[in-house]
């Protein structure tokens, strides 16, 4: 089997859940024509060289995959039938180019309740920071005061 990644470029007015699911959607008709995923990588959201059509924004999702090769020219057609795909491109790839330890897709796109607690708590730690900075301009500027006087 050799080894495939596809960079495809999604319509960027795709909220997380229904970007998940044209994710999911691409993955499963690879295992439909006999391919298997190796990993998925969510790049964001990307200002494009130039517009397609008339887009000038596009989510940017990298796919990698293992087939024999046969069946990518199936695999291709349904990209290019798929509206919300604006652009994309299949190119074979070394074994050694193969991604390892990327966060689950939920994960990558926002979607896990971890992700967001873990937002939550830098939130809480950034506003305790900001609090302390201002607790000591205060201490400063009474300091100052005191000088003064």
């Amino acid at each position: 089997m050799t080894h495939y990644e596809t960079m495809y470029i999604v319509h960027p007015a795709l909220e997380a859940g229904r970007l998940k699911d044209l994710i999911l959607s691409v993955e499963k008709s690879m295992h439909n024509v006999g391919g298997t995923t190796t990993a998925i990588n969510v790049w964001g959201k990307k200002k494009l060289a130039y517009p397609i059509n008339k887009e000038r924004y596009g989510m940017y999702i990298l796919f990698q995959f293992q087939t024999d090769g046969k069946s990518n020219k199936e695999f291709n057609l349904g990209l290019d039938h798929n509206s919300n795909i604006l652009a994309y491109l299949t190119t074979k790839i070394d074994e050694d180019s193969i991604m390892s330890d990327l966060p689950n897709l939920d994960n990558q796109l926002g979607l896990s309740s971890a992700t967001q607690e873990e937002r939550k708590v830098e939130n809480d730690k950034n506003s305790n920071l900001d609090e302390s900075d201002d607790n000591q301009e205060q201490e400063t500027s009474n300091k100052n005061t005191e000088t003064e006087a």
